[in-house]
């Protein structure tokens, strides 16, 4: 059966699905205020740390929580939840990890806007390796998003093509490369799984991660508003924002998942102006506006289509 027949446009599960979608579109806006300013007055990897701690220890209660007050079946991790655990860690420090040195670089809005870019991802990679159908319109809307993300970049300077990989924002694309193959391991593993258990091991395998590649920090120096800042992120958006997300997927497509993030790039502008007195140039604002057009237009669906006379029911 096609994974499109197993979702209903118009049951319950469609709608609930769409609002944990949403949720999660509110914590990655809510995130990404507080993400900027913690790499701003500390070291990025030392930001990566703090927030994939913090959301593994918040995680790590919710489960406790979870098991201790609410009926449901025992915590089971199988070999499944183990796999898909490692998969999403790996992901996650990746993400996460250019993300920070991303940002450094961009607006909090133009962030959220090139990591909507996880859209298109998600429809390609769920068409290669889940099967979901992609319609011609998908890569109408991809190349549209494309133009957007040129137009986005302004001048390229004398680095040429070169810059925008090495810039802020060829990591960010990187980053939403990253966090949309999470949605695909999600997507796939998704009805074997509790959520909640697979999301905390990915965050404490993601911590026991990030040592083999850093120096042990010395906590005393790492600043006390990084410390703050980090976990505003983190609360928002790897615990709260994941778990929204991870339950979606329940119910709809993982590219309907992600449709509803396109909320967010929205969000993080009022927030991030409001805030910190950030507004993005106008290439930015325009190749953004036409980045998310064409990520839309990308996940329009088209007419059912209609059978012939002699393709009809089968008796």
């Amino acid at each position: 059966m096609p994974s499109s027949a197993r979702f209903s446009p118009s049951s319950s599960d469609h709608r609930r699905g769409l609002g944990w979608a949403l949720s999660s579109a509110v914590g990655g806006a809510v995130m990404v205020v507080p993400w900027k300013l913690a790499n701003e007055v500390g070291d990025p990897s030392h930001s990566v740390l703090l927030l994939l701690a913090v959301a593994a220890l918040a995680n790590s209660v919710l489960v406790v929580g979870q098991r201790l007050f609410v009926a449901g079946p025992e915590l089971r991790i199988g070999g499944t939840e183990i796999w898909a655990g490692v998969l999403l860690a790996v992901l996650t420090l990746l993400g996460n990890h250019v993300s920070a040195v991303a940002i450094q670089d961009l607006s909090p809005a133009l962030l959220s806007v090139l990591l909507r870019a996880d859209v298109i991802f998600v429809a390609v990679f769920a068409w290669l390796f889940l099967g979901e159908r992609i319609e011609r319109r998908f890569w109408f809307g991809a190349m549209i998003a494309g133009i957007g993300l040129v137009v986005l970049q302004g001048p390229m300077g004398d680095a040429g093509v070169l810059g925008f990989f090495g810039g802020g924002t060829g990591l960010a694309v990187v980053a939403a490369i990253a966090f949309s193959l999470m949605a695909i391991v999600t997507r796939r593993f998704i009805h074997r799984i509790d959520p909640v258990a697979v999301n905390a091991i990915r965050l404490w395998l993601a911590v026991a991660f990030w040592f083999p590649f850093n120096e042990f920090p010395h906590f005393s120096e790492i600043p006390r508003d990084q410390i703050l800042f980090a976990t505003i992120a983190a609360i928002a958006g790897p615990f709260l924002g994941r778990i929204a997300l991870m339950m979606s997927a329940r119910h709809v497509e993982a590219r309907v998942s992600t449709l509803a993030s396109l909320a967010a790039p929205v969000l993080t502008l009022v927030l991030a102006f409001w805030v910190l007195s950030d507004w993005p140039g106008y290439h930015e604002l325009i190749g953004s506006a036409i980045m998310i057009a064409g990520i839309s237009v990308s996940l329009v669906r088209g007419p059912p289509a209609r059978l012939s006379p002699g393709r009809g029911r089968r008796a």
